[in-house]
């Protein structure tokens, strides 16, 4: 067999290990009550199980209409996941009117409760300053109000590392964890007292598997 040969056995190989993307997890929140609070639907529940971190469903905006989650400054609202290796993209939009005031937080964990929790990203919107920041790097850029904006984290578990994009633009990067593990285990939506904003359209995706010796052996096969 040529190598030409071996070079296209080896793409269609490749294609087939590695799936196109698909949704692994979303939540627009269009299917639930307007103005029915969120703990304890879809998955979503209070900081370790506690009442009165709720967020609620509303239409006061909307990123896909009718509804929205409005994070109010009391919300501490947590969704779980269990996700240990790949490659990942959680995606989150996200509304801040003008006369906000306070910080609200968009914070992912790679351990969570009962285990101990371990946090791996925190963006602080903090709208006394007006100021997006990732809080373990320090970077900052400014907020956007008055209109939707994309938040995106790229996760790659294999390597330990992720970066945040805001309004499709980089921010930072880091280590996923630091004494923790490498895996995906929950999303929380914060307010350390801020009052409201909004939250739609939460996604998140495996964006490639990760890719085991065995299988790259059996490629190096292939292309003998």
């Amino acid at each position: 067999m040529s190598h030409l040969h071996r070079f296209f056995i080896v793409c269609a190989s490749l294609l087939l290990i590695v799936p196109a993307a698909t949704a692994n997890w979303s939540d627009n929140f269009d299917s639930y009550a307007l103005n029915s609070s969120i703990d304890g639907q879809g998955g979503w529940a209070g900081w370790e199980g506690a009442a009165g971190c709720d967020a609620y469903v509303r239409d006061t905006q909307a990123y896909s209409t009718p509804h929205s989650l409005a994070s109010i400054p009391t919300t501490d609202i947590v969704h779980t996941f269990d996700e240990n290796t790949g490659e990942w993209e959680m995606t989150g939009w996200c509304y801040i009117p003008t006369c906000s005031t306070g910080e609200q937080y968009f914070i992912m964990l790679n351990q969570y409760y009962p285990d101990a929790s371990k946090w791996s990203v925190q963006v602080r919107f903090n709208s006394d300053t007006g100021e997006v920041v990732e809080t373990y790097s320090s970077s900052s850029t400014s907020i956007i109000n008055d209109q939707w904006v994309e938040v995106k984290v790229e996760i790659y578990l294999d390597m330990n590392t992720y970066d945040i994009y805001y309004n499709d633009s980089f921010l930072a990067s880091h280590s996923w964890q630091t004494g923790g593990v490498n895996e995906i285990a929950a999303l929380d939506i914060f307010s350390d007292g801020g009052s409201t904003i909004f939250w739609d359209d939460l996604v998140l995706i495996q964006t490639a598997v990760a890719f085991e010796h065995s299988t790259w052996g059996n490629i190096k096969t292939i292309m003998q």
